[in-house]
Formats: C-alpha cells, structure tokens, sequence
C-alpha cells in the first residue's frame, strides 16, 4: 500500500481537512479497503472508476463506475473492493463545508460528481498522469483555490463548534457545548444539522470513536476496557454499541482486524 497525505493549512483548511493519494495492489486476489464515515465529505478521484462498493450488515452492493465521486447517506460498514488494484485521489471537506458542496444529494449511495463540474474530469486526468506524479498535491493546491469562499456567519459558527469537539476529542456532550457558546441546544443542532448534513450528537460521537481508532492504532498494547473508559465510556455496552454504529462492527473483531489504511494515522 502507498499512502501520502497533506494537511491543509490556512487559507486552504477554509474548506478542506486534507488531501490524500492512495494506491492497493493486491496481486494475489482482489484490493479492497475498508471505509470509516468521519462526518466529512469526500472529492474522490478513482483511477481505475471500476469497483465495488459494499454497505450495511447486509453488505449491499453498488457498482462503481465513475471517475469522480462522493458516498452520500449509507449505512456502514463500508468496503471498496476491486479485481486488481485501488487508486484514489482524495480531497476531504471540513465538517461544516459539507452543505456548501454537497447539500444538492438526494438519494443515497455513490454519487458521479463529474456531471455537476466539469474541471473535475480534467483533474482527474491530471492527477493520474504519470508525468504529474510528484506534483498531485500541488494541483489539488491549484483546485482548492478555486473554491475558496468568505464562510457564512453560520459556517463560522459550526466551525467553532467542529474545532471544540476536535479539541475535547469527542469527549463532551451537546448540553456542554450549548453552555460553553452560549446558546440553546435546539440552535446549535438546527445550525449543524443544515451546514454539516449530520445531526451534532451524531458528530460528536464519531469524534470520540475515531480518536479513538486511531490512539489505538498507535498503542495497540492498550486493553479496550482501559481505552473505552479513557473516552468516557464505563457501561462497556454502550461503547461497543457507539463503536459498531461508527464503523459497522464490535470493536474486538475491527482490532484484530485492522484495516491497513488507518495505519496511516500512526
């Protein structure tokens, strides 16, 4: 697996979390990688635009065909599955940037993005030149720019309630974050719900379980009965139930399991 990864900063992290290029290729069967739903949506550039996208307990199946797309609404967990090999270009959204680009879907499921801007077909092709190899993120620089906005007096708002969830890791509770901006729970969730596209309390959650995924990919000796309660959990049946509605399964069959793609957070 090659992974290479760019956090953005100012004044690109207006609207974009970071940018990532990936590539599997699994000779020995077939590539696939499992994705976790982080409440931020996606620009994905797919080299291949032939695969299998798989969701639900149920393992629904979508067929993927395009070059560029998003996963709007489905319910984990989720695998991308190929005959030979994966390879993405993503650019991700900040939180409260999802409404801007996104709030457009209807149905659910993957969502062909090239009809609704036609300069992402030619990223594409761009970013999976040969010759551009060593200059991908510097196009996607190029493609942010383009994008950029004066955020609304709402998306500030929303930002600073994303940035406080990230700072306290997910570890804090809609009640606190009303109390510590300084307005009703009902207005905080109406004006997250429209921007981000997912309910707060939702956020928050996925907030906390990622964290922790990650901590965990750094500190595997760490048991899970420590690690839950470090995140605040001390009813272990409520943190196996948050974890699976996050990434789909319990969390001692996802560890002993884990997917190599979130070893790039190590």
């Amino acid at each position: 697996m090659d992974i290479k990864t760019l956090y953005t900063k100012e004044p690109f992290n207006n609207l974009f979390k970071e940018c990532y290029y990936m590539h599997l290729d699994n000779k020995e069967g077939a590539g696939q990688i499992p994705v976790i739903d982080d409440c931020c949506y996606d620009f994905i550039f797919f080299k291949e635009a032939s695969g299998i996208f798989y969701f639900s307990e149920a393992q629904k199946a979508i067929r993927i065909t395009s070059k560029v797309f998003t996963v709007h609404n489905v319910t984990p967990p989720y695998r991308i599955k190929a005959t030979d090999s994966l390879t993405f270009f993503t650019l991700k959204v900040q939180p409260w940037a999802n409404a801007h680009f996104f709030s457009s879907l209807q149905k659910p499921g993957i969502i062909d993005l090239t009809y609704s801007d036609e300069g992402l077909t030619s990223l594409h092709k761009q970013l999976f030149d040969p010759e551009n190899k060593s200059n991908r993120f510097n196009m996607a620089k190029e493609f942010m720019k383009t994008k950029q906005i004066e955020l609304t007096s709402t998306m500030r708002q929303v930002r600073e309630i994303c940035e406080k969830v990230y700072e306290e890791k997910g570890k804090i509770t809609v009640y606190e974050l009303s109390e510590n901006f300084g307005v009703s729970r009902q207005y905080l969730t109406k004006i997250f719900k429209k921007e981000v596209m997912y309910p707060l309390k939702k956020f928050i959650i996925t907030v906390r379980i990622l964290d922790l995924v990650k901590f965990r990919a750094k500190h595997p000796n760490v048991s899970l009965t420590q690690l839950s309660h470090d995140y605040g959990y001390f009813d272990q049946s409520h943190f196996i139930n948050d974890f699976k509605k996050i990434c789909g399964v319990k969390p001692l069959h996802f560890f002993n399991n884990l997917p190599e793609f979130i070893l790039r957070h190590r």
